[in-house]
């Protein structure tokens, strides 16, 4: 039976299309191009909906619209054409359609003179372009199908929002007016309907060459297939920092690395680079390295963070999307050739939920007051990251505010030496990372056999056993958590030994 309203295009397409009409193309008549959905990405659409879902709570006791499946709506249209009938006050998932596009709202309130304030979630704290694209989307049905909002609002989260006791839905939510532009944009959506429509109605794949689209606003699911092998190390799709100098050179018929022209103007990472995959040389700049290896004092302190960062904070005094510490590691080398120790800390997982045990994070201050001396130099790998995180502690606990910025007086960056290139090799492409470093020059260390063996996993994995999703043995992961922390500052130990012997 045929579908009472067939669709050709839904929010998604759109932008889909916007962004790229290959793409669209591929959605309709190439599934099969497309990746398996990976657990981040999963774990952003969950995130997603779980923010919808507590979105409601602003706008209490709708009426929820939602479709049962993701290819017939006619019971959430025909549904929504009756509660906007009947002008019900707030509706979920209201479904609208006009000339085969679909629109689905994530909230609808009829405000008291009766206007339409249509209302999108999102789960992001920063306002995107294509937001707007799909509002504008949006209105467009909803204007043909005879229910144009009066006002047009996103909602998304407040990042200043400090969590203390239950969360306040109003304050962890902001609305920002978007009615103008939305408006504005009206003429330009008329008119990629139809373009978009056209390309779906002949089958035919576009014509669309490459270009810096298929990174905006996000990477295309699609790219892999349409780059081939133009992803691959040697290529000048990998050069460092590279933005338009890749476009210039591609543009030119230059695709490898290796053909780079000696002429072409490049930075002093590039020109390692570059070189690197023309002659497999190796660049050690010792008289920089001597230099900054010589900026730090014994004792060393190889020091590394693991944090969470919900969305929605579940510990007092934290924010959305704040990088809150749950673990660190500390390898401390006495003098060149000296004494090492080690120590560690984690978290318990439940004393983020609970208000009667001590707060995690004093924990964590209390613990570091033990373990750094009060002189010698701190090294971490990234170490904004870790100085943020501790500047975060030295303003909500100012008791301790004087030790925790003196930790971050005395911190040193080892990232630099390799984010300048005074040591480069060319098994490190166009990354400064610790995971692809370590290989580089300590190939006998490895994350490899780790059960958890990265940042990211670590902090879905706490977040879990914080938030009660996790299902696995406890004590195993926290084992697992500790022994990935302790490599990421034995990684860092190892690689400071290989520059002092250069």
């Amino acid at each position: 039976m045929p579908l009472k309203y067939p669709h050709q295009l839904s929010k998604s397409r759109f932008v889909s299309g916007a962004q790229c009409a290959k793409k669209l193309y591929f959605e309709r008549y190439r599934k099969e191009l497309k990746p398996a959905i990976t657990p981040r990405q999963q774990a952003i659409f969950d995130q997603g909906n779980l923010i919808g879902k507590m979105a409601h709570g602003c706008f209490p006791n709708g009426i929820d619209l939602s479709s049962q499946t993701h290819f017939d709506y006619t019971d959430a249209i025909d549904n929504t054409i009756v509660e906007m009938q009947n002008k019900t006050s707030v509706l979920y998932e209201a479904a609208f359609y006009h000339d085969e596009v679909l629109s689905v709202l994530d909230i609808l309130e009829h405000d008291a003179n009766g206007d339409i304030h249509a209302i999108e979630v999102k789960s992001s704290s920063k306002m995107y372009d294509y937001y707007i694209t799909d509002a504008a989307l949006q209105y467009w049905v909803m204007e043909n199908a005879g229910h144009a909002p009066k006002r047009f609002s996103l909602m998304h989260i407040n990042i200043s929002y400090v969590k203390n006791g239950a969360i306040d839905m109003n304050e962890l939510f902001t609305l920002t007016d978007i009615t103008a532009e939305v408006i504005k944009k009206q003429a330009w959506v008329t008119k990629k309907i139809q373009a978009l429509k056209q390309i779906l109605q002949t089958g035919l794949e576009p014509t669309q060459a490459i270009g810096a689209h298929c990174s905006k606003p996000f990477d295309c699911d699609f790219k892999s297939h349409c780059w081939g092998n133009l992803l691959d190390k040697d290529k000048v799709f990998n050069l460092y920092n590279g933005r338009k100098k890749i476009w210039a050179l591609y543009d030119s018929g230059i695709v490898n690395l290796a053909d780079v022209p000696n002429d072409f103007e490049l930075s002093h990472r590039q020109s390692c680079q570059v070189n690197g995959q023309k002659t497999g040389a190796t660049h050690v700049d010792r008289k920089r390295i001597h230099q900054f290896l010589n900026t730090a004092a014994y004792p060393l302190y190889f020091f590394d963070f693991e944090t969470v960062n919900f969305v929605v904070p579940v510990l007092d005094g934290t924010s959305p999307f704040e990088q809150v510490g749950f673990q660190y590691s500390l390898h401390i080398l006495s003098s060149i050739g000296g004494k090492l120790a080690h120590k560690e800390f984690l978290a318990q997982e439940a004393d983020f939920t609970n208000p009667h045990t001590l707060n995690p994070r004093q924990a964590m201050i209390n613990q570091m007051k033990h373990d750094f001396g009060t002189t010698g130099s701190i090294v971490a790998y990234g170490a904004s990251f870790e100085k943020g995180v501790i500047e975060r502690l030295a303003e909500d606990f100012p008791a301790d505010s004087v030790f925790l910025r003196g930790l971050n007086n005395r911190m040193i960056d080892l990232l630099t030496v390799f984010e300048n290139a005074w040591y480069y090799t060319p098994q490190l492409g166009k990354s400064a990372s610790i995971k692809d470093v370590l290989p580089a020059l300590v190939p006998t260390l490895s994350y490899a056999s780790l059960p958890i063996n990265n940042g990211d996993l670590a902090n879905k994995t706490f977040m879990s056993m914080i938030d009660g999703s996790f299902k696995g043995d406890v004590n195993e992961t926290r084992n697992n958590l500790l022994a990935y922390c302790k490599l990421d500052t034995l990684a860092m130990l190892e690689i400071w030994k290989v520059l002092c012997a250069i």
